[in-house]
C-alpha cells in the first residue's frame, strides 16, 4: 500500500509526506462533502476541516493493524458532514445533487441531465442507508468493508443491502425505458 509508506514517512518527521495524501484524496473527499451539502462553500469549509482533524491525528493511525487511510479519511468526512449538520439543523435537498461535481468518467456514461434527475428521483424513494451506500459504492468507487467502516454495517449487510438495491434500481429503469419508448 503506497498510503502507507507516506503516512510512516509523516509519523517519521517527513511533513511533506502528507502532501501526497492529500493530494491523491482531495477531489474525492470534496466530492462527497459538495454530494452531501449541495454547497460550494460550506463543501470546500468541511473538506478543509477535514483535512486539519487528518493532519492533527495522523500521527496516531495504524495503530490498528488492518487501518486503511481511504477508510479512515471518508469516515473523517462523513462526521465532520454530520457534525456541520448537528450545528445547523438543516436538511439536505437531494434535488440539488443534479448540479454536484460528478467525475468525468460518470458524466461520460450519463449523456442526458434527464437521465441523471431520473436517477436522482430513485435515490430519493430509497432509504438513508441504501442511498449512503450506493452512492459511496458508485460514486465514490469504495469497497464494501471501507463503506461498512463509514456506515457503521457489517460488510455482508452492506453487499446484500447494495445488491438489493440495485435489483429495484433495475427494476425500475426497465420500466422507465419502457415509459421513454411508449411516449
Amino acid at each position: 500500500m503506497q498510503d502507507r509508506k507516506y503516512i510512516s514517512r509523516f509519523q517519521n518527521g517527513d511533513f511533506e509526506a502528507f502532501g501526497y495524501l492529500y493530494d491523491s484524496y482531495i477531489d474525492n473527499i470534496f466530492a462527497f462533502v459538495y454530494r452531501k451539502t449541495s454547497d460550494k462553500q460550506v463543501a470546500e469549509d468541511i473538506t478543509s476541516q477535514v483535512w486539519m482533524k487528518a493532519l492533527k491525528s495522523l500521527e496516531f493511525f495504524g495503530e490498528k493493524e488492518n487501518a486503511n487511510f481511504k477508510s479512515w479519511i471518508y469516515c473523517i468526512a462523513n462526521n465532520t458532514v454530520i457534525d456541520y449538520y448537528r450545528t445547523k439543523k438543516e436538511l439536505v435537498d437531494s434535488e440539488n445533487i443534479s448540479q454536484v461535481w460528478i467525475s468525468s468518467d460518470f458524466a461520460a456514461e450519463i449523456d442526458a441531465k434527464d437521465k441523471l434527475k431520473e436517477v436522482v428521483k430513485y435515490l430519493d424513494t430509497l432509504k438513508p442507508l441504501e442511498r449512503e451506500i450506493v452512492t459511496l459504492r458508485i460514486w465514490d468507487d469504495l469497497g464494501y468493508k471501507e463503506i461498512s467502516r463509514i456506515c457503521w454495517e457489517k460488510q455482508d449487510n452492506c453487499k446484500q443491502i447494495f445488491s438489493r438495491t440495485m435489483k429495484k434500481l433495475q427494476a425500475n429503469l426497465w420500466a422507465l425505458i419502457l415509459l421513454l419508448l411508449i411516449l
